[in-house]
């Protein structure tokens, strides 16, 4: 009994360490209707979404030739496509189809059948994106970057950013982090046409930290609003994942600003004090600047509730 106990671990750890998939239940499934069916059992809201090739959803204008064109050009044919996005082992799911407009879902496996549902595609008004597979982890997302007006004459062209999953969240990926001296973090959100969370956090490099919630300032399954100011020394977990995740975007060659192509969207302004006091603001209209900043700005909305605020 001992034996064979050690065997199987000996085994998980062999096919983990090694880059063996380890058999699960995303590996069973095969056919349109299971992914379908698995898609829409995370949420009841999901029991519209069904799967498409690129090549057949349709645009608001009810055409598609441009997405054709370049989906056909990159061999992106199929509706899912199986890879290990965190190399933990086991299969994860991407799968690409329609929900409301065009949508990119990747499921996450980590094993016992514990999968968690993660959405690629953030932005609106952008009907065809373009997930390239590579190396079995690395995210190739090809995308139109948005029109700039002030040079219309000059026609987008087609870019993309390598996604890896990392901080739990699919950031661009850097083959060199950098190594910043940050001293302060402060963060500040605005109001929307609707009921967008307002406040502000500041982080000091000796861990302690502010945090003013002005309006909004509520958890799903709470109808209590949190306000006031609170202070409270940071995890180190929590301390260290911003840091990490500050470093490894590499924040000061991020632009300045960012903003999203729609009105009545939330604002926000990240200020980071760094190296002898040099300073990087970025405002972020929309808080989807990169994924690397979406991912930071969830973060930080997080400690909201998962610290001891006094």
């Amino acid at each position: 009994m001992i034996r064979s106990f050690l065997f199987l671990i000996f085994f998980l750890i062999f096919q983990t360490v090694f880059g063996q998939k380890i058999p699960s239940k995303i590996d069973s499934l095969h056919s349109k209707a299971e992914v379908e069916k698995l898609i829409q059992s995370f949420n009841k809201n999901y029991q519209s979404f069904s799967l498409k090739p690129i090549t057949e959803i349709k645009d608001n204008n009810n055409e598609n030739d441009f997405c054709k064109k370049i989906a056909d050009s990159l061999n992106i044919t199929q509706s899912f496509y199986k890879a290990d996005f965190d190399n933990n082992g086991y299969t994860d799911l991407l799968a690409i189809g329609d929900y409301y407009g065009f949508k990119i879902f990747v499921v996450m496996n980590y094993g016992n059948d514990s999968l968690r549902l993660n959405r690629l595609t953030r932005r609106s008004f952008q009907e065809c994106t373009f997930p390239k597979i590579i190396n079995d982890s690395i995210i190739r997302y090809y995308y139109m970057p948005e029109f700039n007006w002030s040079a219309k004459d000059t026609m987008p062209s087609l870019q993309f950013s390598d996604l890896i999953f990392k901080y739990g969240d699919f950031i661009e990926y850097n083959a060199h982090p950098k190594n910043y001296e940050i001293e302060k973090i402060e963060y500040q959100t605005t109001m929307c046409f609707g009921s967008c969370p307002e406040f502000y956090i500041s982080i000091e490099k000796n861990k302690s930290s502010v945090f003013k919630a002005e309006s909004y300032n509520q958890k799903k399954e709470s109808p209590e609003e949190i306000k006031g100011t609170f202070k409270t020394i940071l995890k180190n977990s929590s301390f260290d994942e911003i840091i990490s995740l500050l470093n490894y975007m590499d924040f000061p060659n991020l632009k300045d600003n960012y903003a999203v192509s729609w009105t009545d969207d939330q604002t926000c302004t990240l200020t980071i004090i760094y190296n002898n006091g040099q300073v990087k603001t970025i405002r972020d209209y929309g808080l989807i600047g990169t994924y690397n900043l979406n991912r930071l700005y969830q973060i930080l909305f997080d400690l909201r509730f998962n610290q001891d605020w006094k």
